[in-house]
């Protein structure tokens, strides 16, 4: 098993990680996705056929713009995607 952390850009509440958690966890290969709203970080815990690629690319197909972490920090590798809309004032972005 792999272990792969994405910093997460967009994330502002429950409705969030549940975005993002059914974003990621039909991905074949994918055992665990474990959210950290607050860090707005996701540990994916994954078979060593799933590649961070992957898991870019169903975030940003969810407008979430991602990246790998790699020893505590972002490692550069972000999505070419539209960052996520705003958040409206007084409410989230996915309500």
């Amino acid at each position: 098993m792999n272990i792969i952390d994405l910093d997460v850009q967009g994330m502002t509440c429950g409705a969030c990680v549940q975005r993002v958690t059914t974003a990621l966890a039909p991905i074949d290969g994918v055992q665990d996705v474990a959210v950290d709203l607050r860090a707005g970080r996701v540990r994916v815990t994954a078979e060593a056929n799933v590649a961070p690629s992957q898991l870019i690319s169903a975030l940003a197909a969810r407008r979430y713009e991602s990246e790998v972490v790699t020893n505590g920090a972002p490692s550069g590798q972000a999505t070419d995607s539209p960052p996520p809309p705003a958040a409206p004032e007084g409410g989230c972005c996915c309500s």
